[in-house]
């Protein structure tokens, strides 16, 4: 109880950030429920995806992680009064019938914070690389980067630590799972349909973040040049697959980032 508490308080005071990104077209909304995935219905009957960051995971720590975050979201969205403001980043819904959206609220003293943001730097959600949220992908992952730093809320459970590239059984053990990995890239290859960033030299046995080659472009366009990652420090993020080694699929620049090194 203590910590979600502690929970509200944070999302209700968060600072302000005078250009919040996103620029809602619709305003003076009503939220009527909020779910575990963090599905956001609103009085008019439009279900909403927050765009950008995941839905709340359970762990062997906290098997109640969805229904606390869901609870911690109510408690804002849902007070007496409270209206919100809404970007919708795509005119149809998904199969699940969701419109993915920014939405923004009034905080602690009633200046209008973004919601997705505001849940990433109280570390109560991780970000998703989301290619209708690109814009506002690195507004976010700083945010995370932040809130990781400092232990908040999911980052201070073990099962969402940055997992160590070189840890080989660890990884095994995770197959399925989405994950943040680090480690020292130690050399660049390529096939006709893929290039590899490799992080150890048996290619079915040490971790790869491999970019398809159809996915070239965006790396390029956006200044990721993947030849140059070798010696460096990186971290990715995505699915954990194994079938031919631990490997991360990459499709979008954002999902790598280099990781400060150690003086």
């Amino acid at each position: 109880m203590r910590l979600f508490l502690a929970c509200l308080f944070i999302l209700g005071a968060l600072p302000v950030r005078s250009a919040p990104c996103g620029d809602p077209a619709s305003h003076g909304l009503r939220v009527e429920a909020v779910d575990e995935r963090l599905e956001i219905t609103l009085e008019d009957g439009r279900l909403l995806r927050l765009a950008g960051i995941e839905r709340p995971r359970s762990s062997p720590a906290n098997p109640n992680r969805p229904a606390e975050a869901r609870d911690q979201l109510r408690g804002w969205l849902m007070k007496p009064g409270l209206r919100v403001d809404l970007e919708l980043l795509a005119a149809v819904p998904d199969r699940w019938n969701r419109l993915p959206a920014r939405l923004f609220a009034p905080g602690g003293d009633a200046t209008v914070q973004s919601v997705a943001e505001a849940m990433v730097e109280a570390g109560l959600a991780r970000v998703e690389i989301d290619p209708l949220a690109r814009p506002c992908l690195r507004p976010l992952l700083a945010l995370e980067a932040g809130a990781r730093r400092e232990g908040l809320g999911l980052w201070r459970d073990p099962a969402f630590a940055v997992a160590a590239a070189a840890d080989r059984s660890g990884l095994a053990a995770r197959a399925g799972e989405i994950l943040l990995v680090e480690g020292r890239v130690s050399g660049v290859g390529a096939t006709a349909s893929r290039t590899y960033v490799n992080f150890g030299s048996l290619r079915t046995m040490d971790f790869a973040a491999t970019v398809g080659r159809n996915n070239l472009a965006a790396f390029e366009k956006s200044g990721v040049l993947l030849a140059s990652l070798s010696g460096k420090v990186v971290r990715v993020r995505g699915l954990l697959e194994t079938q031919f080694g631990p490997q991360i699929e990459l499709a979008d620049p954002e999902a790598i980032e280099l990781a400060a090194e150690a003086p």
